[in-house]
């Protein structure tokens, strides 16, 4: 990859937008760690975090299509990875109904314990997944799911070579991936032509940037390296999915859920104070995220995911 390109639309007039210390990162993964009562995994992370990453962190922005790509981008190890719940998402419903009525074969990348799978089975598909994760893919497989321990790179060893599928889909899997050049050309091979991609990712309006206590830098402590390692926007979305011959149908972002959003905000916030036990103080905080959303301006104003569609020209 050249360091001085955008990795989604090719562009060369970048802008360094933040410059973050690891020790922050690093102090965002353990006060979060140390709020969901995990004392033995933060000092386990606290020292893959500093193995892994340099001393600093910068995020260049494409001035073209707003991406912002950290430098260097580091990710977890093999392994290493943080365990995180895998709830039903907007986009999975979205999705589905998008998929429409007719029978379709549908590939999953980064499944987990098989949610979507398991939606999209229920309305006639046939939906196979794959995830590098063991615990998951097991867990997807006791629910009597098509669903395999793989990467892009070796999914042949589980399908046939000449297999092809009329949908894609991979949801917060693209923030991870610091290549989306050698995952579009990787997909090429088993999608029909005419066949349909859905991605979803953290959108850069997200209402969680609001919640103050998981904040480093100028987002989330999960949104920076080795978590994330590209910061997406719509048009750079479109541009990458474009120069690898997918044509955008849909781009959008998820709508915000008032109710959602400030339960989410409130009950996060009662949890880093340690007030989520007492429901008045817990009542009194959930109404203080209405009052932070509602006061919030427009770069926080959005559902959490961004949600993108392209046809394979």
């Amino acid at each position: 990859m050249d360091p001085q390109r955008c990795v989604a639309c090719g562009g060369r007039d970048l802008q360094v937008v933040e410059t973050i210390a690891a020790a922050e990162i690093a102090d965002g993964w353990r006060r979060e760690d140390l709020t969901d009562g995990r004392a033995d995994i933060a000092a386990e992370r606290a020292t893959a975090l500093r193995r892994l990453l340099p001393e600093t962190i910068a995020f260049d922005r494409c001035h073209a299509c707003g991406l912002e790509m950290a430098r260097p981008a580091v990710a977890w190890e093999a392994g290493q990875y943080p365990e995180h719940s895998y709830p039903v998402r907007w986009e999975f419903l979205r999705c589905a109904a998008d998929l429409g009525d007719t029978p379709l074969d549908v590939l999953e990348l980064g499944c987990g314990p098989g949610e979507f799978l398991a939606i999209a089975a229920s309305r006639g598909h046939r939906p196979m997944g794959v995830d590098f994760s063991a615990a998951p893919i097991a867990a997807a497989r006791a629910r009597g799911l098509t669903a395999f321990q793989a990467s892009l790179d070796d999914l042949e060893t589980h399908v046939p070579r000449d297999a092809q599928f009329d949908a894609i889909v991979f949801f917060q899997v693209i923030e991870h991936v610091a290549d989306p050049d050698a995952l579009f050309d990787g997909l090429a091979r088993w999608a029909r032509l005419g066949a349909r991609m859905f991605v979803a990712c953290p959108g850069p309006r997200r209402y969680t940037r609001l919640i103050a206590e998981q904040q480093v830098g100028r987002s989330d402590f999960w949104d920076y390296p080795p978590q994330h390692v590209l910061r997406w926007t719509l048009p750079a979305l479109k541009a990458a999915a474009a120069r690898h011959g997918w044509t955008p149908v849909t781009a959008i972002e998820e709508p915000l859920d008032w109710v959602g959003a400030t339960s989410h905000i409130g009950v996060a916030r009662a949890m880093y104070r340690g007030v989520l036990g007492d429901p008045i103080r817990r009542r009194l905080t959930i109404a203080g995220a209405w009052a932070s959303l509602a006061l919030a301006p427009r770069s926080r104003r959005s559902g959490v995911s961004l949600y993108f569609v392209a046809r394979r020209s």
